[in-house]
């Protein structure tokens, strides 16, 4: 199985805003990822493990994170304000059951088999009848819960791990460089994600169509890998 999803979460707001970048990205080269991206896979881990309760960041890691050029006193500061900001949002909704790092698969509801990812953290509350993912933001580019297609497509996904019907879906965004121990959070509910079900199911049938047309925008084609060849910027 691929490590990465043709129609990755993370990637949704590209490929769901401009569906044609999925075809052009897989005939360039894709470069690996930079340091920061490292850094934060890193910071990533510790978070998690701190979620479980199975420990801090880790000496071995701080090395690493300082061959990245990130000291020791930013991580720790980022996977400290991190958890607490997601222990706080736990709280709030009174959600005792999460999970990190789970795999979640809002593919299924539309018909599609590349078209998964993996979920920072996710949390339910039967009584309450609450579903909650959480992902960790380790950058300073601001980024809002609020329609947010990654964090929907995991809330999307995540509704096969419950065995309930949520009334209330909570997206929260953990980001300490700009947020410290506080979470960016919105809640929605399941009319939202059944409209952003529909409309995933005919951006993802249009990375298949031969005649997509490009769809720039300042947003979605900043970290697209296949601008080089993109239609649009050649045209310009």
């Amino acid at each position: 199985m691929a490590n990465h999803a043709r129609l990755g979460p993370s990637g949704a707001h590209r490929w769901m805003g401009c569906p044609l970048s999925v075809r052009l990205s897989e005939q360039v080269e894709i470069k690996p990822a930079g340091a920061a991206a490292a850094a934060g896979n890193i910071m990533h881990t510790a978070f998690e493990r701190r979620m479980l309760g199975q420990g801090d960041i880790t000496q071995q890691e701080i090395l690493e994170l300082g061959f990245l050029d990130v000291g020791q006193n930013k991580a720790t500061l980022i996977v400290d304000q991190g958890a607490e900001a997601a222990f706080k949002v736990l709280a709030r909704f009174g959600i005792e059951d999460y999970l990190c790092e789970q795999r979640v698969d809002p593919g299924q509801f539309i018909g599609r088999t590349d078209f998964w990812g993996t979920a920072d953290l996710v949390g339910a509350n039967e009584s309450n009848k609450t579903l909650l993912v959480g992902d960790l933001k380790t950058g300073r580019g601001r980024v809002d819960p609020q329609f947010n297609e990654q964090m929907l497509s995991y809330a999307l996904g995540a509704l096969t791990l419950i065995d309930f019907m949520p009334k209330r879906i909570v997206l929260a965004i953990f980001q300490p460089p700009l947020l410290g121990a506080t979470a960016a959070v919105w809640v929605t509910d399941l009319q939202t994600l059944d409209k952003f079900k529909e409309f995933a199911r005919t951006q993802a049938a249009l990375t298949d169509d031969l005649e997509c047309q490009p769809n720039p925008s300042a947003e979605v084609c900043q970290w697209c890998p296949a601008k080089s060849i993109c239609p649009a910027h050649q045209n310009k």
